[in-house]
């Protein structure tokens, strides 16, 4: 089997022909040193939450810019992670979640227009997991990509991508990057061949990081977005 190295890339969005893609989340997840990043990482829990316990400080979110687009303007692998029909439209939306000095995360939405309207997703005055959980909305991940990414200022950033699931449906596909002052991004810049995207769920992703890593680090388990 062949390694190639590679640098991390900038804040765009990674594709299924790229080598992240190539190489299950639980094992890009692994390649990073420090446990509180591979919990991070790892974790189906609510991202705000963890980000909060980790500056001991309350996060508000800065949404940037937030737009409706058509299908096409829409990188083709996130219209078949959505499973989007024709007449959908979808939101866009590319948000800093912040403390008073810090920016702590740069974050990247696309959101199927209606559900994300009804489930508070498109607020833009509310962190999108503190909104579902106000209104009694239960989610479910399913986490495609994990890696480095490049932070405005020129640094590595660890990052990763998912599509959250309400009521089953694939309704967000979420890039989140997190600032290199607060989730550590040293890692091993190794890229192992894998399969391409499957269907399920990479079951593996929680097995490969021991629960009790997330549990030290952020405490409970209990609260999920």
């Amino acid at each position: 089997m062949t390694v190639t190295r590679s640098a991390p890339g900038p804040l765009g969005e990674p594709t299924p022909g790229g080598p992240g893609f190539r190489t299950s989340a639980a094992a890009q997840i692994e390649r990073f040193h420090h446990p509180t990043t591979r919990a991070l990482l790892a974790s189906e829990s609510l991202t705000t939450m963890a980000l909060e316990r980790l500056v001991a400080s309350r996060l508000t979110v800065r949404v940037m810019d937030q737009d409706e687009v058509a299908i096409p303007a829409l990188p083709a692998f996130i219209v078949g992670v959505l499973q989007l029909r024709a007449a959908d439209r979808v939101l866009i939306r590319r948000s800093h979640l912040v403390t008073a000095e810090l920016t702590v995360s740069i974050n990247y939405v696309a959101a199927v227009a209606q559900p994300a309207q009804a489930s508070g997703i498109a607020d833009l005055g509310t962190p999108i997991g503190r909104g579902l959980i106000a209104r009694g909305l239960s989610q479910r991940r399913r986490i495609m990509w994990a890696g480095a990414k490049t932070w405005p200022d020129g640094r590595a950033c660890a990052a990763r991508a998912y599509a959250m699931s309400l009521d089953d449906r694939p309704v967000c596909w979420i890039r989140e990057a997190f600032n290199p002052a607060v989730v550590p991004p040293e890692h091993a810049m190794v890229w192992l061949p894998e399969p391409e995207l499957r269907d399920e769920p990479d079951q593996e992703v929680r097995k490969t990081i021991r629960s009790n890593e997330f549990r030290d680090t952020f405490g409970s388990e209990e609260t999920r977005e």
